[in-house]
């Protein structure tokens, strides 16, 4: 059985999986078009566009687009998106093995650039030898470059400066704007990491960037494996990794950019549309904007437009009957009351029978604000899941763990399949079976007899063996334990170049010092706990209902009193904005107020600030009449 026929580069028709081919006809016109494109693409997405389905969709049809001995890598900024890329192809009946590089970008540069090629010309970097340094490795080479440069003490505004001067440096842009201190600082750095035999991740993406830069092999080789390029949120890029791009363009890959130049929220480390953008003016890009939103009601999606500032053209799902509602609630107080607010909010949509896991109140920094919303909950009982105080360990061992956990929750895929683990979906044996080999063989620990087929079999005499099947809410320490020792992920730790793996083991026993459920475990949002957040670590979810305090000038855009906010710091707030009340389905709720306090410091007591209710809702109120 066959699927629609796509011309691509250098291909003739081409035959897709039945399922695919499904997938394909399903797609809204925009989508498929995206998806079936010939050439270098821009697809610009907006919130709730379909844009991950998109993109998934364009990665099936360009494997089905290459040889066997040839793939696609997609590129992602974080573990659970570039895992969540190979569930869904797997859904699609894909199975590309390793013609698939689904992975993060620094996870790319290191392993599918650096250790191939690095001998070529970095003779700093030892395949064997080179090993990634950890953050506590990193702040003290940062202490000793400062204090050999004679800068002393760095604060977090320095350090900050100080990774984006480096992004610069590597990338080959002005270093103009930065003081002549930091450039010795940088320097010694660099020469403090390669004396040590060091990597850090800023690293891996420059050094990677100098090696393609100057080895012709290196790119060729890279381009013959891995003809396709798919970069998803292109717009939080900076310059080292769109120099990376614009290098592998040049040695004849075909690059799909996937991103929404309103959602860049890492300006600050160098981050800007303007990347994005620039690939758009190419000659040898095509650009489609996906605007139906298949999230969000009219109404939020009017409010979202006033937020922005200009019509992008996004516009409701036909389908969907009802537009939403924007709630905008003054607080007659101080953010006391603001948090009060939003219990009653999340407590009336409690009371309306919607599920926990289904609202989400955003703030936009921890400070006073977060400090009065956690007391409030915890007063009034309302169980709800802090993200920043998550306690499971963080990179790929720990995801797979994660994975496994929700596996063993689930149950066999086809059978009972209970969505019990939040946000995470579940896995068949087999695609975990491969994850798993995976890691051990860039660890360089598979033997070469050991099949997909066996490992899934280890893997069901743990994630199957307990009847009746663990609740999200049962103790994770007991099958963690047996996890660990079925999987040795002591030795997948030790051997793994990533440091994030090879702490993984001693924070996992500290873990096991506590109560810990296999919800948390899981790693998705804990079942019958509302989410609490900011709005940068809620990009890329969605909720029935979205509550949003402290709207107040001053907090949100965050400035001194007397100090108005530069233009720059006003779009960057308003971006953050856009991307938090984007999040809604149903309802948005704003909590407004005159009032803020300030908390005391070695200059001042603390003190009571008068203002006014945020800007932004007033571009709401008027954009809704």
């Amino acid at each position: 059985m066959t699927g629609p026929t796509s011309v691509l580069p250098g291909s003739a028709p081409i035959l897709v999986p039945p399922t695919l081919a499904a997938e394909l006809a399903q797609l809204h016109p925009d989508q498929r078009k995206a998806a079936t494109h010939a050439g270098n693409l821009i697809v610009l997405a907006g919130p709730g566009a379909g844009k991950t389905r998109t993109l998934v969709a364009r990665i099936g049809v360009l494997l089905a687009a290459t040889s066997l001995r040839r793939g696609v890598a997609a590129l992602t900024y974080t573990e659970a998106a570039a895992a969540e890329t190979t569930r869904r192809l797997h859904r699609l009946g894909i199975r590309p093995g390793r013609r698939l590089s689904s992975s993060t970008v620094h996870a790319f540069c290191l392993q599918g650039i650096l250790r191939p090629y690095a001998h070529l010309i970095d003779e700093g970097f030892n395949r064997e030898s080179t090993t990634v340094a950890d953050d506590n490795t990193c702040r003290s080479l940062w202490r000793q470059a400062a204090h050999e440069c004679g800068l002393g003490e760095t604060t977090s505004q320095d350090r900050t400066a100080l990774e984006r001067l480096r992004r610069v440096v590597y990338a080959g842009e002005s270093t103009d704007e930065f003081h002549a201190i930091y450039k010795n600082i940088v320097f010694r750095y660099e020469e403090l990491l390669r004396h040590g035999d060091l990597i850090d991740f800023e690293a891996m993406t420059g050094r990677a960037l100098a090696l393609l830069r100057k080895s012709r092999t290196a790119r060729e080789q890279i381009v013959a494996r891995y003809p396709y390029i798919v970069i998803d949120e292109y717009q939080d890029l900076g310059p080292v990794l769109h120099g990376i791009v614009e290098v592998l363009l040049d040695a004849g890959a075909s690059v799909t950019a996937v991103g929404d130049p309103d959602q860049v929220l890492y300006a600050y480390q160098g981050a800007s549309a303007r990347y994005l953008q620039g690939l758009g003016n190419r000659v040898d890009f095509h650009r489609i904007r996906l605007t139906l939103n298949y999230r969000s009601g009219s109404a939020l999606i009017n409010a979202s437009r006033a937020v922005l500032g200009r019509d992008r053209g996004y516009h409701a799902a036909p389908e969907r009957s009802d537009t939403g509602t924007v709630t905008i609630t003054p607080a007659k107080g101080d953010l006391n009351r603001h948090a009060a607010l939003a219990v009653d909010a999340v407590r009336g949509q409690l009371d309306k029978g919607l599920a926990h896991e289904s609202i989400a109140i955003l703030y936009r920094a921890q400070g006073p604000i977060l400090d009065a919303l956690i007391q409030a909950l915890d007063a009034a009982q309302i169980p709800y899941d802090r993200e920043k105080k998550r306690r499971r360990p963080s990179g790929p061992l720990a995801e797979l763990i994660a994975l496994c956990t929700a596996r063993s929750l689930s149950g066999p895929l086809g059978s009972s399949n209970r969505s019990s683990t939040g946000t995470v979906r579940a896995l068949p044996l087999r695609e975990l079976a491969s994850l798993w080999k995976r890691q051990l063989q860039l660890a360089d620990l598979a033997h070469p007899d050991v099949t997909r087929r066996a490992l899934a079999q280890q893997l069901a005499a743990v994630l199957d063996a307990t009847a009746p099947r663990p609740e999200p809410d049962d103790d994770a320490r007991s099958f963690l334990q047996k996890l660990m020792l079925a999987m040795d992920i002591a030795a997948l730790a030790n051997a793994s170049a990533d440091p994030r793996d090879r702490s993984t083991v001693d924070e996992l026993n500290v873990l096991q010092e506590s109560p810990l459920t296999m919800a948390e475990l899981a790693g998705g949002q804990i079942p019958g706990h509302i989410a609490v957040t900011t709005y940068h670590s809620a990009k890329g979810r969605e909720f029935s209902v979205v509550v949003l305090p402290g709207l107040v000038e001053g907090i949100v855009p965050s400035y001194f009193p007397n100090r108005p906010p530069t233009p720059r710091a006003v779009a960057a707030a308003r971006r953050e904005f856009y991307v938090a009340i984007t999040r809604a389905k149903d309802e948005a709720v704003l909590i407004t107020g005159d009032r803020y306090t300030i908390p005391a410091n070695k200059y001042y007591p603390e003190r009571e600030q008068r203002s006014r209710r945020t800007r932004f809702v007033d571009e709401i109120e008027r954009g809704l009449l």
